[in-house]
């Protein structure tokens, strides 16, 4: 091969893909929607929250005269973990709306990283959310029934322990399954995106 001919093969064209703006229509249309039950899930468990801050204020100033340091301890540490967990919950959504004109490198990366942080969330943020609460439950409890009777003391903790590991792991199979795999699609397809992009 002489060098007009490698300068030939060389100059081809390579074909690019076309940003459609049907398919981006239609991805930022699932980002719109997958946002929204994501900040009407993240009002509802926030309400939620606020009510069980409310009940655990009132049984700390009720009951404090008569418990220990774990129990005021372990409420505080509740109250934490929970105020952490929905600013974990709440880091993921994105407020601005979708703007085609913006439509850019840095505005799908920024998509991305809300993605990754809502999947992240699902897959590990909420195991050690439980984690931790089960734990701050089981010193509650340990205050609460010191001088109870021995069934009290193995069956209160119990039942907290099947609860709290037995809602989450209902849920992250059944709603929180369901989520992610509406996460795994729109990653896959503003991955696909930000891959054109990159190539024009």
């Amino acid at each position: 091969m002489d060098f007009e001919e490698l300068q030939k093969s060389w100059q081809q064209q390579v074909k690019v893909p076309e940003l459609e703006p049907g398919k981006i229509d239609l991805l930022m249309d699932k980002w719109t929607k997958q946002q929204r039950k994501l900040k009407r899930n993240n009002i509802f468990v926030s309400i939620a929250f606020l009510f069980v801050f409310i009940d655990l204020a009132w049984v700390y100033l009720s009951f404090r005269a008569k418990y220990g340091v774990l129990f005021g301890g372990s409420i505080a540490a509740m109250a934490l973990f929970m105020l952490v967990y929905l600013w974990i919950m709440w880091k993921g959504v994105v407020y601005d709306k979708y703007d085609p004109a913006l439509a850019s490198n840095i505005y799908v990366d920024k998509y991305l990283q809300k993605l990754r942080w809502q999947r992240i969330t699902i897959t590990t943020y909420s195991w050690i959310y439980a984690v931790l609460l089960w734990l701050a439950f089981m010193f509650y409890c340990y205050e609460l029934t010191r001088s109870a009777s021995l069934a009290l003391k193995i069956g209160a903790p119990a039942v907290i322990t099947v609860y709290i590991f037995g809602m989450f792991i209902l849920v992250r199979f059944t709603k929180k399954k369901k989520q992610l795999r509406i996460i795994d699609e729109l990653i896959g397809e503003m991955v696909t995106l930000k891959d054109k992009m990159d190539m024009l």
